[in-house]
């Protein structure tokens, strides 16, 4: 038989100490995982929500506002040639042009918005791609051309500069996911696609 001692005892309480410890260790590590985990997770919830939010509040500002349909609607149906057309036909001085101009500067500004909320991937593309390529396609393709008049003739190499990256953001998108454009509606029996969006 084999006689217990004290140094035994001793050894068997510092062997169960360590195991105790290892234990409590690997338990703590465990732990911090799992609430690193629920933290990452609440914090995407958080970043979806406030995605949520803001994709909310384009949607607001755009397709179920009647003023900013009836700033769209005039857009669409005015034409010009060229820049002095253009600076014709919204010049902020003219009281019969003033409302062109204050049209184009909403749709402008409000595009200009998306464009950063976008490239600060505030706002993934695919929900703007969702909700309104064929508007930003169709604005974009119209007023590029004075936009780099405007460029030029105002010394401001950076104008309309966010509307353009959200515009080749969601062609480059389109492009990758056709399914989830907005379809362009039927325009078989239209002159101008780009005067209907």
């Amino acid at each position: 038989m084999v006689e217990i001692t004290y140094q035994m005892v001793l050894s068997t309480l510092q062997t169960a100490g360590i195991l105790v410890g290892i234990f409590y260790y690997v338990m703590t590590l465990r732990n911090q995982r799992k609430n690193q985990e629920i933290s990452l997770r609440n914090q995407e919830q958080a970043l979806e929500t406030r995605q949520a939010q803001l994709f909310m509040n384009i949607y607001n500002q755009s397709l179920t506002n009647p003023d900013f349909d009836n700033v769209v609607h005039r857009i669409i149906h005015l034409k010009w040639k060229d820049w002095d057309e253009y600076q014709a036909l919204f010049d902020y001085t003219n009281p019969e042009t003033r409302d062109n101009h204050l049209a184009m500067s909403t749709m402008m500004s409000f595009y200009i918005g998306v464009g950063v909320i976008v490239r600060e991937n505030l706002v993934d593309i695919r929900l703007i791609s969702q909700l309104m390529s064929t508007r930003v396609k169709g604005f974009w393709e119209k007023v590029e051309p004075i936009v780099e008049e405007a460029r030029e003739h105002w010394y401001s190499p950076r104008y309309g500069e966010e509307i353009e990256y959200l515009y080749n953001e969601l062609m480059k998108y389109a492009e990758e996911n056709p399914e989830f454009v907005t379809p362009p509606g039927d325009r078989r029996n239209r002159d101008d696609e780009r005067a209907h969006w």
